[in-house]
Formats: structure tokens, C-alpha cells, sequence
């Protein structure tokens, strides 16, 4: 009988996911796509709020503009960008969600990207980059 009330309730959810996926789907900021994709932390930083979070590999920390900056460039100047897909987000009022897979020539990297909507521009407020497989 467990099995019998589950069954909607699990139909209902992948009927919500779906519905949510098809709604947000290509509302990720072809700014941000671009700046990833061409491992430029210089565009990429101008979309930073005056702090950000930042959780790269196994560090992580509340950084200002400029230090994420910095940081972000190391990262792009180690990993050469081959490619950067959405494969995943969900668009709201208030928050933007977006996880993506970042491929470069030594590996590849799963980011999950936050960020808001400031008169209409991206405004980023945290970047987790973990190695696919790590979080796993």
C-alpha cells in the first residue's frame, strides 16, 4: 500500500521537474556562457557582486572582486578551456541556480553557479568548481 501512495507522489515530482526544466531552459546569460567558454576571468569578473563565494577544488572562501578575479585566472591559466555545457538550471525572481560541466584539456570540472539579476545584468554571488567524480 506504500508503494500504491508513492507512485504519485513520484509522478508528480518528475511532472514538476520537467515542467521546471522546459521553463528555464536556455535562460542561463550568454555573457556568462561566453566568458566561461573562453576562459576569460576579466569578462567573467565584471559579473562578480562586490564579494563573492568562491569554492574552487578543495579551498573556499568569501572573496572581494578583485582576489576572485585573480583566482579565477590561475584556474582558467591551468585549465584551458575545451568546452562549457549547461546541464542544468532553474531561473527564478530573486536566485538563479545553473550547474555545468567545464571540460579542459587536463580535466573536466562540474560548476555550480549562483547569481541574481540586477537591472537586468548577471550579478554572480558564488561559484563551486569541483572535479567530475569528486562529488560522486
Amino acid at each position: 500500500m506504500n508503494l500504491i501512495l508513492k507512485a504519485p507522489v513520484i509522478i508528480l515530482l518528475v511532472f514538476m521537474f520537467q515542467s521546471l526544466e522546459m521553463k528555464s531552459q536556455d535562460t542561463f546569460p550568454k555573457e556568462l556562457r561566453n566568458a566561461f567558454a573562453s576562459g576569460n576571468s576579466e569578462k567573467l569578473a565584471r559579473y562578480f557582486g562586490k564579494n563573492i563565494e568562491l569554492m574552487l577544488l578543495d579551498k573556499g572562501d568569501v572573496y572581494s572582486k578583485a582576489q576572485a578575479e585573480l583566482i579565477i585566472r590561475n584556474f582558467f591559466g591551468n585549465n584551458i578551456p575545451q568546452s562549457f555545457t549547461i546541464e542544468s538550471e532553474s531561473s527564478n525572481e530573486d536566485i538563479n541556480y545553473a550547474v555545468a560541466l567545464f571540460e579542459t584539456r587536463k580535466n573536466n570540472y562540474r560548476i555550480f553557479i549562483t547569481y541574481r539579476k540586477n537591472n537586468k545584468k548577471p550579478v554572480l554571488s558564488q561559484l563551486v568548481i569541483s572535479e567530475v567524480g569528486e562529488e560522486e
